[in-house]
């Protein structure tokens, strides 16, 4: 009876996601045009992390750090060029953000099966949903598509509206709120953290903090020393690095965060405590919850109707010549047709 009471509070949100998108929006988007899109990326996701647990984590922070620069339209994607600055050079992004090969991958095997069909940014939304499940969510939300892809980048923007590790809870919420998103959706979304890496020289800057415990910081200090490999990588879930589960919240209530982002969940005073605390002991809330505020997420500003377009390559938009998409695809041009 949970699940099932969980089930339908997450398509309760589909409905009004759908609403608040104008019914531009809908879950079964492609069901005439591209029936098999769901099977085409799940399939690739599923030999993706086959190949590298990791990789489930890396593409569930991809579709976030989309969302949260001009909303979700694919711009993330997008490779330099001369009219383009990407934001995969932004602070946030700069030799973090990864994934874009299994993107790349997706793109081609539906470009093959339905020609000019389905958005790139579409395509962040669903892998980012299939991941998730791939490594433990057991809440296979509906993903809403019709998302159209941009034409161009904003690194500044990025810069600017990316959450970064230093963040205090004030911040956060702010940031957060310029999104339309709440304190639940903060919470729950940070708990994608509960898989995935990152890297020693961020892990560094925290180990000063007084909200972490000694013995905590300690053997992270052994695990990234000082004047050691800043590009090493240090696992965000100590427990279970590599399982979707809500041992993140468990970590954050032992003092055992180990960004300032994420500890100052737990240790800044007021109703964010209960939250951690409720997620930490009921899992199917947590899950429910990051099923809620992920399709919230994938509502923001998106592109819709004969806004952008639909890439035929997620690296450069359409009006690319050959050569630029060969150069962005490290190919020989003559091989682009």
């Amino acid at each position: 009876m949970a699940m099932r009471l969980h089930g339908l509070v997450v398509m309760m949100v589909v409905a009004a996601s759908i609403g608040a998108a104008g019914a531009q929006l809908t879950p079964d988007f492609y069901q005439s045009s591209c029936p098999q899109v769901f099977s085409i990326v799940q399939a690739e996701i599923q030999k993706a992390v086959k190949a590298e647990k990791r990789m489930a984590a890396s593409l569930v922070r991809l579709h976030f750090h989309d969302c949260f620069v001009n909303g979700c339209d694919g711009s993330i994607l997008l490779d330099d060029s001369p009219t383009i600055q990407t934001e995969k050079l932004s602070l946030a992004n700069n030799r973090s953000a990864r994934g874009f090969e299994v993107i790349d991958t997706i793109k081609a095997a539906l470009e093959t099966a339905c020609p000019n069909t389905v958005s790139c940014a579409d395509i962040l939304a669903i892998a980012s949903r299939d991941s998730a499940v791939e490594v433990g969510l057991s809440n296979s939300y509906a993903v809403l598509c019709g998302r159209r892809d941009s034409l161009t980048a904003n690194r500044s923007e990025a810069d600017l509206r990316l959450p970064a590790p230093v963040d205090n809870y004030t911040t956060l919420i702010a940031n957060f709120a310029f999104q339309g998103l709440d304190e639940r959706d903060l919470i729950a979304l940070s708990g994608g953290h509960t898989v995935g890496r990152v890297r020693c020289g961020i892990v560094r800057l925290f180990l000063n903090d007084t909200d972490t415990n000694a013995e905590f910081k300690a053997n992270l200090a052994k695990a990234c020393p000082e004047g050691g490999d800043e590009f090493a990588v240090q696992n965000l879930d100590i427990k279970t690095p590599d399982k979707f589960d809500n041992n993140y919240y468990k970590n954050l209530r032992r003092g055992e965060g180990i960004l300032r982002s994420d500890q100052t969940l737990q240790s800044t005073l007021g109703d964010n405590v209960a939250i951690v605390k409720d997620f930490a002991q009921n899992k199917k809330n947590f899950f429910a919850q990051f099923a809620i505020s992920t399709i919230k997420m994938g509502n923001i500003r998106p592109l819709t109707g004969t806004q952008g377009e639909i890439r035929k390559n997620c690296r450069v938009v359409n009006s690319a010549s050959p050569v630029a998409i060969a150069s962005a695809l490290d190919l020989p041009s003559i091989a682009v047709e």
